[in-house]
């Protein structure tokens, strides 16, 4: 688990925060609640969830680098039981199935055996005493997907499905039933699991490859049950993001009594209200009603026709011409963004510091007419600024540095609570200026588009 000290746990809710309550009401199920205000920056979750690797790279179990790329699990893992053909990747053509197979074995063997012996559960219609991850009811307040149950009906399933039965002869629970029971026990256990998963499973990428915005293989998949339970919003007061296997969101400013919204990918201030409906109809399967959603309200900026401003900078031989174009952006226009995003990409964008340095400050200007004036999706744009600034890439005066500097600082602390990669660098950086009055002092060079870097690792 990630440790983050300033989180004070819930006494009943132990993945959650002291300062929030969980609720319970016919229209949005459960949810959670402020019992009192909520400052910026507060972490008011903090889970680890029940996790399956999707690149190799990363252990099966936990997400940490593995030292061995052949073998499944880091040394913290390696006593976790499961059959091994699950863990190497046999079965991951089969989707939901490998996430689903390994909440089955993350439960207790009672817990799961009790199963056969009852009806599907259902979702409760009332708010709860007490949750926890670790807790097999965790999983059953999800709401289920049955559509989810035609896929076991697929030669490539039951075949896994004999195959995983088989190889549980001999472990001390699993062996005790026949064949016969066994069978339909891990059936039931692996469809009530995929039927929770199906829409309330996340799909995990580190924080540098959010920040990229490369096209990269995500490090896993898992679900996290304390977390589902906060409901969406196209405008969300807090924002999550991941450390391997721990799910962590923070505050971005909570009223008490106001209910903690996540955005599920999409919002207000980035996408239409048509983007924001089909994209949250086929991925979660719901009809948002916050205030814009239900006035079917978009920003205008953001509903001009779209060119291709990635094909633009990607293809540009000439950066006075991508200049030219940006001058043409309607102002507070995403392209903008995506033009700038695409163009820092470029591996001889690193040679033009200087237009790289507008460009991002174009970039912070651009959304901030939109309305993202204080959010995750600028910590990028300061970072970038930070770097070439305090390495002296680029010509700018101390204030204009220490403004970049402070401003930088407060994002990665308030929206990351200090777990970014670049944190500490940030904070040296600050370090420097305190006990030395310049960055000329400072031993710790970054290179341009540290970001890239360290996604390349």
């Amino acid at each position: 688990m990630v440790e983050v000290p300033s989180f004070r746990s819930n006494e009943h809710f132990p993945q959650l925060c002291d300062k929030v309550t969980v609720k319970w009401d016919k229209k949005r199920g459960r949810f959670v609640e402020a019992i009192e205000d909520i400052p910026i920056g507060t972490v008011v979750c903090v889970e680890t969830g029940i996790t399956v690797n999707v690149d190799p790279q990363n252990c099966y179990r936990c997400l940490k680098i593995t030292e061995n790329a052949s073998f499944a699990y880091c040394k913290n893992c390696e006593e976790f039981y499961e059959p091994d053909e699950i863990a190497c990747g046999e079965f991951d053509e089969l989707g939901i199935f490998k996430l689903a197979a390994h909440l089955v074995f993350s439960y207790p063997f009672a817990d799961i055996a009790s199963l056969v012996q009852s009806s599907d559960p259902e979702p409760p219609s009332c708010a709860p005493k007490a949750l926890s991850t670790q807790d097999i009811e965790a999983i059953f307040q999800l709401t289920p997907f049955p559509e989810i149950g035609e896929a076991f009906k697929a030669p490539a399933i039951q075949n896994a499905i004999k195959r995983i039965v088989e190889s549980l002869e001999t472990d001390e629970n699993w062996g005790r039933l026949d064949q016969i029971s066994r069978t339909m026990t891990f059936t039931k256990a692996l469809r009530i699991m995929a039927e929770r998963s199906a829409k309330n499973a996340h799909t995990i990428y580190s924080i540098e490859q959010i920040e990229s915005q490369e096209d990269n293989l995500p490090m896993a998949t898992g679900l996290f049950p304390i977390s589902s339970i906060f409901n969406h919003s196209c405008t969300p007061n807090i924002s999550g993001f991941f450390v391997r296997n721990t799910f962590i969101f923070v505050s971005q400013g909570v009223r008490a009594r106001e209910e903690l919204l996540d955005s599920y990918g999409v919002t207000y201030h980035q996408h239409t209200f048509e983007q924001r409906t089909n994209f949250l109809a086929s991925v979660s399967g719901f009809i948002c009603h916050c205030e814009s959603c239900f006035k079917m309200k978009s920003l205008k900026v953001l509903e001009k026709p779209k060119k291709y401003p990635e094909t633009i900078a990607t293809n540009a031989s000439c950066f006075t011409d991508i200049t030219s174009y940006t001058e043409n952006i309607p102002r507070g226009s995403k392209e903008l963004e995506n033009l700038i995003i695409a163009f820092a990409r470029r591996p001889d964008s690193e040679t033009y510091t200087e237009l790289i340095f507008q460009f991002w400050k174009k970039f912070v200007e651009n959304a901030k007419f939109r309305g993202i004036t204080y959010d995750p999706y600028l910590v990028r744009p300061y970072v970038e600024m930070t770097i070439l600034a305090w390495n002296k890439e680029v010509g700018c005066e101390n204030e204009e540095k220490m403004s970049l500097l402070i401003v930088t600082h407060r994002l990665l602390r308030n929206c990351y609570v200090d777990l970014h990669p670049l944190s500490e660098y940030v904070r040296y950086y600050g370090d420097a200026e305190k006990n030395f009055g310049s960055s000329s002092n400072s031993s710790m060079s970054l290179p341009i588009r540290m970001l890239t870097k360290l996604t390349e690792r």
